[in-house]
């Protein structure tokens, strides 16, 4: 029986699936964790189960800097949303928010 990933790992893979299906495999050139904090109300708890993640990587090959965001997770609805942040470090006004759901799309087309 496969053990179970630390919750922490598991909110930044659910953000680097979620931006590798959103910008394909290039997309996640030189992804990087910036900041990871447990959102549950208990400062540096590592089960839970919403987390702030800072992260940043290189949207095309012909990038010059990364691009930021702060991306928002709650695994136990796999719900991430995210912004891009600013130069002065701000999140941008639009917010995109994901509910991954497994194998809704498989054999469809459209």
């Amino acid at each position: 029986m496969a053990e179970e990933k630390p919750k922490q790992i598991q909110a930044i893979d659910l953000v680097k699936e979620l931006f590798e299906h959103i910008h394909g495999d290039l997309g996640l050139l030189r992804f990087s964790v910036e900041k990871l904090e447990p959102k549950n109300g208990v400062p540096n708890n590592p089960d839970s189960n919403k987390w702030n993640i800072i992260f940043s990587f290189y949207k095309t090959l012909s990038s010059q800097q990364p691009t930021k965001y702060l991306a928002k997770v709650i695994l136990n609805e796999k719900i991430v949303s995210f912004n891009e942040i600013d130069k002065s470090g701000k999140p941008s006004e639009k917010k995109k928010i994901y509910k991954i759901v497994e194998g809704k799309d498989e054999g469809r087309r459209k």
